[in-house]
């Protein structure tokens, strides 16, 4: 049996300050106080109750695979439409397993590149449009309802120039939920390639799906690892033993914590290649646990607020702030065990102290022992830290990390009693977006908006700086 996750929860408990970590004696109840709720969802994932096991019984993955291996084949470069959980995701498995310049590395090898357009910003689609030809960029179209109106914008744009340019509609990917609706019509209007995510797994769970598997194909990742290693996850969620079981142990000192008043969850990932990742999670933790009223409808204000952070960088930006400042954090950490690569530090200046010291050390053993004296600071300065070791940087290993942390703030999300799979927050946003905008259905409500927003406006305190030379 081979370890591809090891969870660290040791620093979360200390007698010797309880408010600031939980007590022995709590820890050691955590399997009497919380393992009902904790079977409930254990039991739910092995009867595939819960959305986010939905992928295993999923059938398109064969289609999926080979509709990318033949978009290889014709194209080099690719849009990617999404926003949240239909970018982000796929984002975090580009830059794992791919590096941070990954772009750059495929460019130079003649290899596809996937560009994602997140956001919707007039300079950026400008950018890629001035530098993209569209006669041999490939179309990839991810939102869930079909009517995020920042994917929507973009996709609407680049489909315009694509067309022009004659580009063949039937090699356009659409992935969406089911039904009839106005981006199952268009795809079927297209003639294009359309996949479907499960309609009750959220954006933010999806990275498991089509959603992350069909891009990650198109660089040549193979998605039957990422999944394998979410099913090695989900399997042994299932097999341990309470006492030992990382979902259960981690996500009920978290609970306990932010019942202490941790209200920020800082993720520091150690290495650069796992900085999306951090991004991910942030989406996913807010998102799932951020809710104003419980699943019976009391007003609960629920959450704490990720930060996602990168070892060492951010050692010389946050870590004063996390040391001294507010004593309000509990800290994670994502490490690697074994590098791809690792960089041998060449020998110099033996005469200097600050640099003979490198001699004979390397990169990867570096950041472990910046890593390690980064959490040791904290926990001395009675900040509470967790650890979770990846064996190594693969799509297997990637797979199970991804699934893991779903799972654990779905846990999470039990002991709060409130919904992981909705987000009513951001609905209203959308509402005065589409309303404002002009969208038809939302007609009744633009003139509401529009006077809320004269309203709002009306309030503004302006300021300036001028230039006066």
């Amino acid at each position: 049996m081979v370890e591809i996750l090891t969870i660290d929860v040791g620093h979360l408990v200390n007698d010797e300050d309880s408010e600031n970590f939980l007590s022995q004696s709590a820890f050691r109840s955590i399997d009497e106080r919380y393992g009902s709720p904790f079977d409930e969802i254990r039991d739910a994932l092995e009867k595939n109750d819960l959305p986010i096991a939905r992928p295993f019984s999923d059938p398109s993955l064969p289609a999926v695979r080979e509709t990318a291996a033949s978009l290889r084949e014709k194209y080099r470069d690719f849009i990617l439409f999404g926003i949240g959980g239909s970018s982000l995701g796929f984002r975090a498995i580009e830059q794992t397993l791919k590096g941070p310049f990954h772009h750059r590395q495929a460019l130079a090898h003649d290899e596809p590149r996937v560009l994602v357009l997140d956001n919707v910003d007039p300079v950026m689609a400008e950018q890629v449009g001035a530098f993209l030809d569209p006669r041999t960029t490939g179309l990839i179209y991810i939102s869930k309802s079909g009517s995020t109106p920042e994917s929507a914008a973009n996709f609407l744009h680049f489909l315009d120039r694509y067309a022009k340019a004659g580009g063949s509609q039937e090699d356009i990917v659409i992935i969406c939920a089911p039904g009839d609706n106005g981006i199952n019509r268009i795809a079927k209007r297209l003639g294009c390639h359309t996949f479907h995510m499960p309609p009750d797994l959220p954006g933010r769970y999806s990275v498991l799906s089509p959603v992350g598997f069909l891009p990650a194909e198109l660089i040549g990742i193979d998605s039957r690892q990422l999944l394998a290693g979410a099913r090695a996850t989900h399997q042994a969620i299932l097999d341990t033993p309470a006492g030992q079981n990382p979902v259960l142990l981690l996500g009920s000192c978290l609970a306990e914590l932010a019942a202490k008043g941790k209200s920020i969850h800082v993720l520091f990932s150690y290495g650069t290649s796992l900085a999306q990742f951090g991004l991910w999670f942030v989406q996913l933790w807010s998102e799932s646990l951020g809710k104003k009223e419980s699943t019976a409808g009391a007003i609960v204000n629920s959450g704490t607020t990720p930060l996602a952070a990168l070892g060492a960088t951010d050692q010389h930006s946050l870590l004063q702030l996390f040391k001294e400042g507010p004593n309000d954090k509990a800290y994670g950490f994502v490490t690697i065990d074994a590098f791809t690569a690792d960089v041998r530090i060449a020998g110099g200046f033996p005469s200097e102290k600050e640099y003979s010291y490198f001699a004979g050390h390397t990169m990867g053993e570096q950041l472990k022992i910046e890593q390690l004296a980064t959490e040791m600071s904290l926990v001395r300065a009675g900040r509470p830290c967790y650890r979770i070791v990846l064996r190594d940087i693969s799509a297997h290993t990637l797979g199970a990390l991804f699934y893991f942390m779903e799972v654990l703030v779905i846990f999470i999300a039990r002991l709060w009693d409130v919904n992981p799979f909705d987000q009513p927050g951001v609905e209203e946003g959308k509402q005065m977006t589409y309303s404002l905008m002009g969208r038809q259905d939302y007609a009744s409500l633009r003139g509401f908006y529009e006077k809320e927003l004269a309203s709002f406006e009306a309030q503004r305190i302006l300021l300036s700086i001028r230039d006066r030379s």
